[in-house]
This record gives C-alpha cells, structure tokens and sequence, in this order.
C-alpha cells in the first residue's frame, strides 16, 4: 500500500498542499485549493526529505516572480497518457507571464483540432503553479476553467502580468 505524506507550504494564495510517497520520493499532487490545510500551515519541508526541499524552494521562486522548471523526474505522472503528458510539457514551456491558449497547445502537439482534449488533459494537471496550467486560456480571451477555481487562475495571471504584489 502507498504511504502518502503531505506537507505545507504557506503562499499569497494560501496554504498549499504538498503529497508526496516519501520513499522513493515522488510528488503526487500540489492542491492549490487548501481543502486539507491543517489550521495555519507554515512551510518549511521536513528536513529530511531533499527532494521536497526542492519543490518548497521552487514554489517560493515563482512566488517571487520567476520562471521555474518543473523537476520532471520528481513528478508523478504515470496515470496520465503520453498524450497528457505531452500537454503537461508543452504547458510547462509557456514563459512566466505568458499566455496561450488551448488551441495553440493543441496545435503543438500535432492535434490541432484537440483543443478539448487539452483543457481536460489540464484539467487533471496535479501540479498547478510547478506545471503552469494557468498560462492556459480560452481563443475568445476568457480565463477557461482551473481546479483551484477561477478566482485563483485570475490572481496568477495578474500577478504574472506584475499588477499584484507577491
């Protein structure tokens, strides 16, 4: 049976949770949505876990306003297709403060018509914020849906654009 760990990082948007398998580590999901925040979460990683420092450390970048690349190796994405995780990719390349749409992902990722495809492959993106899934919006300029909610997407997009302090 896998043993799901999770720890907390405190950010502008809120507590985010952190799940990971400690052993051998992988991240399972960073949920933006603070549903399981334990009170006041505070952040530092357990010290044990190196790993997890680097993932605590590269929340911390973006908020402070850079670019991060998602760690690839420490992410788990093997429920997904190779197709999702080829949207996940070519999500993560979309620069900070960036935007692009869901058709340009699929065109892409040489399905230029599977632009539905691409917002339900974000949709089941684990990793908001370390995979940018919020640099993602619709061809008519509306945000399109997020899993945190559209409240957040809108903030991220905006503190990206430099219009909100981190």
């Amino acid at each position: 049976m896998l043993k799901v760990d999770a720890s907390f990082i405190k950010t502008p948007i809120g507590a985010i949770a952190l799940r990971y398998q400690a052993s051998p580590f992988k991240l399972l999901a960073a949920d933006l949505t603070g549903r399981q925040t334990p009170g006041a979460a505070q952040g530092e990683a357990e010290p044990g876990i190196a790993q997890l420092r680097k993932i605590f450390r590269l929340v911390q970048q973006y908020f402070a306003g850079r670019q991060i690349s998602p760690p690839w190796d420490l992410l788990s994405l093997d429920y997904l297709t190779p197709l999702q995780q080829k949207v996940l990719y070519e999500t993560a390349q979309i620069p900070y403060g960036s935007l692009k749409t869901y058709q340009w992902i699929a065109g892409v990722i040489g399905r230029p018509r599977a632009y539905r495809f691409v917002g339900t492959a974000l949709g089941k993106n684990p990793f908001p914020i370390i995979i940018p899934c919020h640099r993602v919006i619709r061809s008519d300029g509306r945000i399109g849906n997020f899993s945190a909610g559209p409240d957040i997407k809108q903030w991220l997009i905006d503190f990206e654009a430099g219009s909100l302090p981190a």
